[in-house]
Formats: C-alpha cells, sequence, structure tokens
C-alpha cells in the first residue's frame, strides 16, 4: 500500500500524489539527499512489459530547453520508482481545461516549442510516438509567455531498435495517433508531426478528437483570420504521411512564416499558473540541506539506492524483492540492446 509519508527505498519520501493510472501513480517527492522535490512515477506492477517502457523512457535523454530529462530510479519490493523534474504549471491538457480554446498567438508559440523538442528527438533517432497535450508540460511562468515541454517517452522508439509490441498490436493515444500508426506500421517522423497537428487543431478549436477536425469549420467561420493557421494545421494530418509537411523543422518553419497579426487576442489573459500550489504547505518546500559543525554542506554518494535499509535492517523478503526488481530492470535493459543503466 502506498500512501504519503512513505520514504521510498531510504530515499524518496512521498508526499502528494498528483495523478494515477493504469501502469502507477506519479507523485511529489523529496529526495532525502538532497531535500529537493521532483516528480516520481511510482510502477505498480513490475511486470516486465511496463519496465521495458519505463527503462526506455530512462534511457531517452535528450538535453533540450523544451524535453523532460529523466533523472534517476529506485526499487523496493515488487515496485520502481522513476524521478524527473517537477513541473509545476500542469500540461497543455490543463489549459485547455481551463481556457478552452486558445488564441492563435498561444497555438503558434506552444506548436513552435514541441516542433523545437521533436526537432532534437528526431535528429537523436527518437520518434515519440505519443504527442498529446497531457504529454506536454508547462512550467510555471505566471506570465503570458509559455514554456512547453515534451515529456513521457515511455512509447518511444529508435529505429534500430526492437518493437515493444507484437506486429499485431496497436500502441498510442487513439485520437493522436496517425492512420498508419494505428494499422500498425512501422515508427517513423511523419507520426509525430501527426500529432503535433491534431493537438494544434485541439488547441485552436478547444474540441477533443475525435470531433476536431469537425470543429475546425465552426472556428474559422466565427474568426475567417484563423484560416491560413487551421489550414497549416489540416495539412500536418493528412490521412497520406507523404501529404504532411516532411518534417517537425519544415512544420515549424511554416508557422513561424505565417501572419497572424489579424487574429484576435484573448477574450481574458492566458497565464500558466502554479498547479501545486494547493499541495499541503510541506509538499514541495525545499529543505536546507544538512550540514557538518564547520558549515560545510554533507556530501552523499551520487549513486540513486535501491535498498529500503541498511544491510541486516528490515525483512529479508523485502531485500529478495527488490532483488526480483532489479533483475526485471536489468532484462528490460537487455531487451532494449542497453549496454549499461544510468544510476543518477
Amino acid at each position: 500500500m502506498t500512501g504519503v509519508g512513505e520514504v521510498f527505498a531510504g530515499r524518496f519520501e512521498l508526499l502528494e500524489p498528483i495523478a494515477d493510472g493504469g501502469m502507477g501513480s506519479v507523485w511529489v517527492v523529496r529526495d532525502l539527499r538532497d531535500q529537493q522535490a521532483y516528480a516520481g512515477k511510482l510502477l505498480r506492477q513490475s511486470d516486465s512489459a511496463s519496465l521495458v517502457r519505463f527503462m526506455r523512457e530512462q534511457a531517452t535523454r535528450i538535453d533540450h530547453r523544451h524535453v523532460v530529462t529523466p533523472l534517476s530510479w529506485a526499487g523496493e519490493d515488487d515496485r520502481v520508482l522513476f524521478t524527473m523534474p517537477l513541473v509545476r504549471g500542469g500540461s497543455v491538457a490543463t489549459l485547455l481545461g481551463d481556457h478552452g480554446a486558445l488564441p492563435a498567438m498561444w497555438v503558434r508559440e506552444l506548436l513552435v516549442q514541441l516542433l523545437d523538442a521533436l526537432e532534437a528527438v528526431h535528429a537523436a533517432g527518437v520518434v515519440h510516438r505519443d504527442v498529446k497535450p497531457a504529454n506536454l508540460l508547462l512550467h510555471a511562468t505566471g506570465t503570458d509567455r509559455p514554456h512547453l515541454l515534451l515529456t513521457d517517452f515511455g512509447i518511444s522508439a529508435r529505429l534500430d531498435d526492437p518493437r515493444l509490441t507484437h506486429a499485431s498490436q496497436v500502441i498510442g493515444s487513439p485520437g493522436y495517433m496517425a492512420p498508419e500508426q494505428l494499422a500498425g506500421a512501422d515508427p517513423a517522423v511523419a507520426q509525430d508531426v501527426y500529432g503535433a497537428g491534431m493537438v494544434g487543431l485541439e488547441m485552436l478549436t478547444g474540441v477533443r478528437p475525435p470531433h476536431t477536425r469537425d470543429a475546425v469549420g465552426t472556428a474559422v467561420g466565427a474568426q475567417p483570420s484563423l484560416r491560413p493557421l487551421a489550414d497549416l494545421l489540416l495539412d500536418a494530418v493528412q490521412h497520406e504521411s507523404t501529404a504532411r509537411p516532411a518534417s517537425a523543422a519544415r512544420l515549424r518553419e511554416q508557422l513561424v512564416a505565417l501572419d497572424l497579426s489579424a487574429t484576435p487576442g484573448p477574450v481574458e489573459p492566458v497565464v500558466v499558473l502554479d498547479q501545486l500550489e494547493e499541495l499541503a504547505p510541506e509538499a514541495t518546500r525545499v529543505r536546507p540541506r544538512a550540514t557538518r559543525p564547520d558549515g560545510d554542506a554533507v556530501e552523499e554518494d551520487a549513486a540513486v539506492t535501491g535498498t529500503p535499509s541498511a544491510p541486516g535492517e528490515g525483512p529479508s523478503d523485502d531485500r529478495r524483492g527488490l532483488v526480483a526488481v532489479l533483475l526485471l530492470v536489468v532484462a528490460a535493459a537487455c531487451l532494449l540492446g542497453a549496454a549499461w543503466l544510468v544510476l543518477a
């Protein structure tokens, strides 16, 4: 049973739940080594398929200002926790829930940042395959200037990696998957272009798939100045992959070139606020690092611990469970073709 205040693997204090899903949950956690708050994905079932996906996400480390970088992992009993930076502004899904359709300038700015991230992802030989509003996090800037971060590489694929699914299985998020992805085709850059286009149309209309395309005509009918942006985004979600912009970079260039000066501004200011502000006061407060009597900070081993207690402490079943988890993690890494694991 997982609960607030639990210290996972002797290192990560579970402070507040953020979200819960089929494979696990997401928490605000405090790393007791540096007293900093992070987001932590807690894998509920240590089955090999789920671990492959989580290890794939951990292995996808792309250094870019619009990509979330995984930090570390730890294991205890039959569970694994993966940490990443804590992004406090919610997601584009949160923003759409709060504001509905977004102004054209916001749509373009968010898409330019997303496409910038995707360009870096594709340059690294990776296809994300799950571009959707919930996977586009936002910094709580508190201003009308958003800062987007692409996250969740759990079903991403490298062209030279083994497939996570059988040929007959389809993986992704309905409504945001390109037709060829839905048909089980091999991963391709064009699928991410499609996902970005569908997200853009949803931001422009405020309507989720599968009804997004139908809402475009209504939006453009009410505001004809939106047509150039809408037409470009419709090009990005063409049924045939060859009819879409050839790359994320190309779509970004086309977006930047659009003249949106005649498009309407927001009815009310669109601001990305701190979505974690309502958490318990202690939840995300950074505690000072421990110091020695001479005033110097206490330095600790930087390696992630997978051990919930020191040798000789705690039940031996816990340690055997941890060994089983770590063996599954290693097996997952082997399936991915990884030669090593990064322990941050």
